[in-house]
């Protein structure tokens, strides 16, 4: 998919995009991008289900749209279409034979002649114009077919059409600190008639550079934090106002678990996530950024490594608008080497019980980060590895100088395990106690 090439239409008709194909052997087969016009290109859902709402994505027409390979966060076409939506994006200012400077309603036909595009749910348009055009403003307020609107300006939409008396809800993602400033406006024929309002939420990003293209991942002024927060703010936004996309995102974190420890498929694991996934197991930093690397991770270090009985016990799980979160108990028996785990350790033959945390993003109906944690000390103790007491390298208010100080280690072993499950098996706040010791 990341390669595919951008192939133009065979006709000035909206063409009608090449679905989603899952293959026999658990590989998918996506759409390319279809070139409408110099200005105006169609991207199909990248989602494994293939159809969603439609988006008009609107930018300048010099924005830094291309790919970056210094960051896995794609470029908003394939962003938003890996999300499920079905999008056109629109450079402006636009070409005659498009239909004018914003040819909105142009971009809006071609969406309806996309198979994958569930148009009658309505349409969504986000600007990535730092200072968005009246005639970008007018256009979008006033078309009964758009739905939401979002903007990266830090400035709401405005009418003054006469015939507006309410907005479409806005998402406003504002860059830079809040200063004191007169209100700046587009130029507008007079009218005594107040502009129509709508629902408006802002969000300020304040380490993010104000009038830029912060939320392109190929612009210089690229703020990955800010843009990912941004993101998912926008996500949010939609689902409700557009009836989705909607997925089922336990059942997908479920499937690519039982293709990593049960079916133990690599081609199916990474059939999960999207073209250019990350995993990133913290306490070890294991893992791979991007399809070519995690797919060598969990060929030669994850998926064939584990014990064979290793099982993950669910302890808690918290869902949101693109996310599973768990609380989990991993359990194996060390018969051998786990490289993700305990890298560089040979196998001890012991039963090891840890409480993991994974924090797992989705974009559509597929993975995109898995960030695993664990305490390490907790897995060290269990293997015998951390000693009871060890000396402590700093001075100590009231020792003599030469003294040498020793600490006991705040770590428990297997007792986390049974005070994640069971709170009352063991008594809170005893490692304060703890008290270090003169030894010599």
């Amino acid at each position: 998919m990341g390669g595919a090439a951008v192939t133009p239409p065979s006709t000035n008709k909206p063409p009608s995009v090449t679905v989603t194909t899952i293959h026999e052997d658990g590989t998918i087969s996506y759409p390319a991008p279809q070139v409408i016009s110099s200005n105006l290109t169609l991207q199909a859902p990248l989602s494994r289900r293939g159809r969603g709402p439609g988006l008009v994505l609107v930018l300048d027409h010099y924005a830094q749209i291309q790919p970056n390979e210094k960051y896995l966060d794609p470029p908003p076409l394939k962003k938003w279409a890996e999300e499920g939506f079905a999008i056109v994006q629109l450079l402006v200012p636009g070409k005659v034979e498009d239909g004018g400077e914003f040819p909105l309603q142009k971009a809006l036909d071609v969406l309806k002649g996309c198979e994958g595009c569930e148009f009658e749910k309505g349409v969504g348009l986000i600007s990535y114009v730092s200072r968005t055009p009246y005639y970008v403003e007018e256009a979008a307020s006033q078309s009964p077919d758009i739905k939401a609107l979002i903007s990266y300006g830090g400035r709401n939409f405005i009418t003054y059409s006469p015939a507006m008396t309410s907005l479409p809800p806005q998402l406003i993602h504002a860059a830079g600190a809040e200063v004191p400033r007169r209100q700046s406006v587009s130029t507008v024929p007079d009218s005594a008639a107040p502009a129509p309002q709508g629902v408006v939420k802002t969000y300020r990003y304040e380490d993010a550079k104000r009038d830029t293209n912060w939320v392109l991942p190929s612009d210089e002024n690229y703020h990955g934090r800010s843009a990912h927060i941004a993101h998912s703010r926008s996500l949010e936004f939609l689902k409700p106002l557009l009836n989705g996309p909607y997925f089922d995102l336990e059942a997908v974190w479920e499937e690519h678990l039982h293709y990593e420890f049960d079916g133990r498929s690599v081609p199916k694991t990474m059939a999960t996530m999207v073209d250019q996934p990350y995993v990133n197991h913290i306490p070890t930093l294991t893992g791979g950024v991007g399809q070519k690397k995690l797919t060598a991770f969990y060929t030669h270090h994850f998926i064939f490594s584990n014990p064979p009985d290793t099982v993950l016990t669910m302890v808690s799980r918290t869902l949101g608008t693109s996310r599973v979160i768990d609380e989990m108990i991993y359990s194996f028996t060390h018969t051998s080497e786990v490289p993700w785990l305990l890298p560089g350790i040979p196998p001890s033959g012991l039963k090891i019980e840890l409480p993991f945390t994974s924090i797992v993003e989705m974009r559509g109906d597929r993975l995109c980060h898995e960030h695993i944690s664990w305490d390490q000390a907790t897995a060290l103790k269990q293997l015998g590895l951390l000693p009871e007491w060890v000396t402590w390298p700093y001075p100590v208010e009231g020792v003599e100088a030469g003294k040498k100080v020793e600490i006991k280690l705040p770590v428990y072993g297997t007792e986390t395990v049974r005070k994640l499950i069971d709170e009352g098996c063991i008594e809170s706040n005893e490692l304060m106690e703890n008290k270090w010791r003169v030894v010599g």
